[in-house]
């Protein structure tokens, strides 16, 4: 099983106290929040330590925490991780119903072993579980992610050069939104079975697009994404000197869901790969 860290809003704490930073902001103040940055700036992580799922599902996790950002977030690990490594990242927006932990089954199912990955929570709750709300503001929501990947690349191994945005339905949209909106932050996004952003003005970030790749997604049965309109979005993001992918599959189901994800694999490797026979 991948080893993982696990979600909230947590500071990495040396003495393993566990010390947690929580939404009463007035109880923690003055050396207590000093300590936990200190620690955060002059503490390595102990990698063996890192809790697998199996011991943060039963509550026995007594390993190393991180906080990137204010927002309830998960960070998910390869299966062996190597340090001298440079990863690509992954961040992952969930469907609605889901939540951040979802990355914790989600990434083993596109790679066990070639990325890590951050998720944050959606904004509102629904189902039991979170939604993206529709026009969020992507600016800010970009700012937090590129101050959450500062911090991640402080601790963690990761290529800055190949972040990639990803996530299916309602956070697949999402995804390609904070792609057209600030594509100098991203590498690309893939989009699975999300339909396209509802902007004024998607290729507003011209410039900044071209070279930019993409990754779409459907199925003959989705009556969320018909083939159609993902065959439209894919040929706006082409003229914008875009490498688009599309994919579309027979039918939907569990077994296409899997087949979608893994695809975010193959679509990523053979990225890298042509990179570096340029």
């Amino acid at each position: 099983m991948s080893e993982r860290i696990p979600t909230g809003h947590r500071f990495y704490d040396r003495d393993g106290g566990q010390w947690m930073w929580t939404d009463e902001v007035e109880a923690h103040v003055g050396w207590q929040v000093a300590q936990a940055e200190a620690a955060w700036e002059e503490t390595t992580i102990d990698y063996d330590s890192i809790p697998t799922l199996e011991e943060l599902e039963s509550g026995e996790n007594t390993g190393p925490q991180v906080s990137l950002v204010d927002e309830p977030h998960a960070i998910a690990l390869p299966d062996v991780y190597e340090q001298g490594y440079s990863y690509p990242l992954i961040v992952w927006f969930h469907e609605a119903g889901g939540n951040e932990e979802d990355i914790f089954r989600i990434l083993p199912e596109i790679s066990e072993r070639n990325y890590l990955a951050i998720s944050i929570r959606g904004d509102r709750e629904v189902n039991g579980g979170f939604e993206w709300t529709t026009g969020i503001g992507v600016a800010a929501l970009a700012e937090k992610l590129e101050a959450a990947i500062e911090r991640l690349a402080e601790k963690f191994s990761i290529n800055r050069d190949r972040v990639y945005l990803a996530g299916m339905g309602s956070g697949g949209t999402l995804a390609m939104e904070l792609l057209l909106e600030k594509p100098e932050a991203f590498t690309g996004a893939a989009s699975l079975n999300g339909t396209f952003p509802q902007l004024a003005q998607p290729l507003a970030h011209f410039r900044g697009l071209r070279g930019r790749r993409a990754l779409l997604t459907t199925s003959n049965e989705s009556t969320d994404v018909k083939v159609a309109d993902l065959v439209a979005a894919g040929r706006l993001l082409y003229s914008a000197g875009m490498e688009v992918g599309t994919r579309i599959y027979q039918s939907q189901g569990p077994v296409t869901y899997r087949k979608m994800l893994r695809e975010i694999d193959h679509w990523i490797m053979s990225g890298i790969r042509s990179a570096v026979r340029v």
